[in-house]
């Protein structure tokens, strides 16, 4: 309350002396701060809605009369291109809320490099073993049956740069940058690794069945991720883990 009637003081003498940019720099700065106290306070509501969004919005949209007549290509860039939004939307809450901060470090470490082989390791290991246990998930089933027609453009996008590159940045932007800080204060019992795991698991089978082994194999994978932007503190190395774990098994299916 202090803060506003100080506010106010300056607007009164700023119009006095006539500085109109100043007064309206000063309006968007009080808009903006109210903004970012909202974002903060309800950080944890606007992360489940965004997730939401995330996973159901594309689905309503390109799988309506309105997307019946666009090409493959069209499709798939429209798809990528709605979930690049929601991404948008995720990273100024973020920003925002003040957590983007907390996950932005550029700094190298041989540890952390150890650590992503390590989380290499495990993702084939698991990878490896549920491909014994488990039946094929429906969702590579699916993405199998469609790249035999994925030609000229949509074959880069879909071989290329959805799955290896905006794929893996967009996934671990929602679910572990902005999932894993919202419960955050669930961490000491694990709630971030196994919220981010498990909705994450959802994501990949939601339009494909509800098959239970399909959900076990994408959530170890997606714990899997969590733990190394836990140890890690930073959003780039589960990035950078998930883009050439993508880009090796893109390269093997294509041999």
């Amino acid at each position: 309350m202090r803060d506003f009637y100080e506010k106010k003081c300056q607007i009164c003498d700023l119009l006095k002396c006539g500085d109109f940019r100043v007064i309206l720099s000063l309006f968007h700065s009080i808009g903006e701060n109210r903004m970012k106290k909202i974002i903060s306070r309800y950080y944890f509501f606007i992360a489940i809605l965004l997730v939401i969004v995330y996973q159901e919005f594309s689905s309503l949209i390109l799988y309506s009369d309105f997307a019946a007549s666009l090409s493959g290509f069209a499709f798939y860039l429209s798809d990528m291109m709605l979930h690049f939004l929601v991404v948008l939307f995720a990273l100024l809450a973020m920003i925002w809320s003040g957590r983007w901060q907390q996950i932005n470090s550029r700094k190298f470490k041989g540890t952390y490099l150890f650590y992503s082989f390590l989380a290499f390791l495990a993702l084939f290991i698991w990878n490896f073993v549920t491909f014994f246990l488990f039946p094929p998930t429906q969702n590579g089933l699916a993405y199998q049956l469609a790249a035999p027609t994925f030609t000229g453009a949509t074959a880069f996008l879909m071989y290329f740069f959805y799955p290896v590159i905006a794929g893996p940045i967009f996934e671990e932007m929602i679910y572990r940058g902005l999932v894993m800080t919202a419960l955050e204060k669930g961490k000491k019992w694990g709630l971030d690794v196994l919220g981010s795991a498990a909705l994450f698991g959802i994501l990949h089978i939601s339009d494909y069945g509800w098959v239970l082994t399909d959900f076990f194999v994408y959530m170890g994978g997606g714990i899997i991720f969590a733990v190394l932007f836990r140890v890690t503190k930073s959003i780039y190395w589960p990035i950078g883990l998930h883009i050439v774990y993508n880009g090796i098994g893109q390269i093997l299916m294509l041999l």
